[in-house]
């Protein structure tokens, strides 16, 4: 039985559990990576303490975390389930992580390293637009950007993973990603160490070197 999209390949991972009912029957379970998110335990834990076939698909297509499975049913053999997870690419306002597909599923912070997104949801796809671009730049002056925000009152806004604020305003157009490249030039060849870049202004962009 084959559920959530198809798998055509799996690296199995080493049986994770192994569970009985009264019966005798026994679950299986193999990832397709080795599982790191919480709720991949939690699904070994609610199966180990509930193993019955009758609730097993229902309990499965109910982990929004999990991209596709397939069920092996055997005679006298333990049922074997090869689970493939979703990838998080983003996590969402510290509270949910989004694939590449821009689906939500819990953030436990099991991956902090990923790109911190702090900004409403419906404007992630204008982010995207402009986001190959914007590491483009950043990445020749071996800056790697942390965080991305957005207010109202403020507009964009990015943190890079050594501390530099970086304000865009309220587009993220060519106009500003030229402005950026040009004020980054300038501070790296001036060797110059700025807490805070603001580009928000017409003619130009102001360095901070406070906190």
């Amino acid at each position: 039985m084959l559920n959530k999209g198809m798998i055509f390949s799996f690296l199995f991972i080493p049986i994770f559990f192994s569970c009985s009912n009264t019966n005798n029957e026994k679950i299986k379970i193999f990832f397709e990576k080795p599982p790191n998110l919480v709720q991949e335990q939690k699904l070994v834990l609610t199966l180990s303490d509930d193993p019955s076939k009758k609730n097993l698909l229902a309990i499965l297509n109910n982990q929004n975390w999990i991209e596709s499975f397939l069920i092996k049913k055997s005679l006298f053999q333990p049922t074997e389930i090869f689970i493939a997870t979703k990838e998080p690419k983003y996590i969402w306002q510290e509270k949910f992580y989004l694939d590449s597909n821009l689906t939500m599923f819990l953030y436990s912070g099991e991956y902090p390293n990923l790109l911190h997104l702090d900004i409403p949801l419906d404007l992630v796809d204008e982010w995207l637009q402009f986001e190959n671009e914007l590491f483009s730049l950043v990445t020749v002056y071996n800056l790697t950007i942390f965080s991305v925000s957005y207010s109202k009152s403020e507009g964009w806004f990015f943190h890079t993973k050594n501390n530099i604020r970086i304000n865009l305003g309220s587009d993220l157009t060519s106009k500003v990603s030229n402005k950026l490249s040009l004020t980054l030039k300038y501070i790296f060849e001036k060797n110059l160490t700025p807490s805070i870049i603001d580009l928000r202004y017409k003619d130009g962009a102001a360095l901070n070197y406070g906190k």
